[in-house]
């Protein structure tokens, strides 16, 4: 069981990542919003389900990742439009914890 432990703390999602990031940034400005922890995460799993998973298993390949990522997101803005989809759905649809 620890080694498969280990395992799992060398894998790192870096499409989580940057949502999760974004998702930071992006909700300070929406206002209207419940950002209750059930919320947040919600949207995040909104999100995370509308964009393909980018899988690193070390800080190396994490960076590379995010360096390889901020050259596509030039062209592309997936992220921040799961995100904005996902923070309308749950605006109109929140669970917030009681």
């Amino acid at each position: 069981m620890r080694a498969l432990k280990a395992i799992v703390n060398m894998v790192h999602n870096v499409s989580e990542i940057t949502a999760r990031a974004r998702l930071e940034q992006l909700i300070k400005s929406e206002d209207g919003i419940c950002k209750c922890p059930q919320c947040m995460d919600d949207i995040l799993c909104i999100a995370l389900n509308k964009l393909p998973p980018k899988y690193v298993s070390s800080d190396k390949g994490e960076l590379f990742s995010r360096v390889a990522q901020m050259l596509i997101r030039q062209l592309s803005m997936d992220t921040d439009i799961a995100l904005i989809s996902s923070i309308g759905f749950v605006k109109l649809h929140p669970r917030p914890n009681p």
